[in-house]
């Protein structure tokens, strides 16, 4: 059975989570330098084995550094994911290519892939930073808690009836 799927504990966790964003800016702001982007002291993870290692059973809780907004990504083992966002899950993919990693999720975005160079904080938590097609690089999330397995609950497998942006 399909549904919507709402995760009000999850909600309840990120917004008492906000005031500990490390981020710290709500803006988009592109460089030539991805280093410049990220934490002092972050890493980016470019070794396939490396992200895996970093990314396999792990829940992801994390928020968009231009819009604030909240999001949750389950990533398993095989590549399979869940990601989570404005009350809706979509379940999807995840990969490794040319050092970064790529999401693709059926009803979102019209499965159109996603990579990010992650960066990896002296605290554990991760980064995101995309490319423009213009080679600027921008931050476009990150994590605000990581923790192993999937305790947000996320369906995993099927096509979400949600339709996203």
């Amino acid at each position: 059975m399909l549904a919507n799927f709402l995760l009000p504990n999850a909600l309840v966790f990120i917004s008492s989570a906000a005031a500990d964003s490390p981020s710290g800016n709500l803006q988009r702001t592109a460089t030539d330098s991805p280093q410049d982007l990220v934490v002092p002291g972050a890493k980016p993870i470019t070794d396939p084995a490396a992200i895996k290692a970093k990314l396999d059973n792990i829940t992801i809780y994390g928020r968009y550094n231009d819009t604030g907004e909240d999001w949750i990504e389950y990533h398993l083992s095989d590549g399979r994911s869940a990601y989570w966002e404005k009350g809706c899950t979509y379940p999807g993919k995840w990969w490794i290519d040319n050092g970064q990693v790529c999401y693709a999720y059926p009803n979102y975005r019209n499965n159109a892939p996603n990579c990010f160079i992650m960066f990896v904080r002296p605290d554990g938590g991760v980064q995101f930073v995309s490319i423009f097609d213009n080679g600027q690089a921008y931050l476009a999330s990150s994590s605000v808690k990581m923790t192993t397995g999937n305790d947000a609950h996320l369906p995993v497998g099927g096509i979400s009836p949600c339709v996203g942006v």
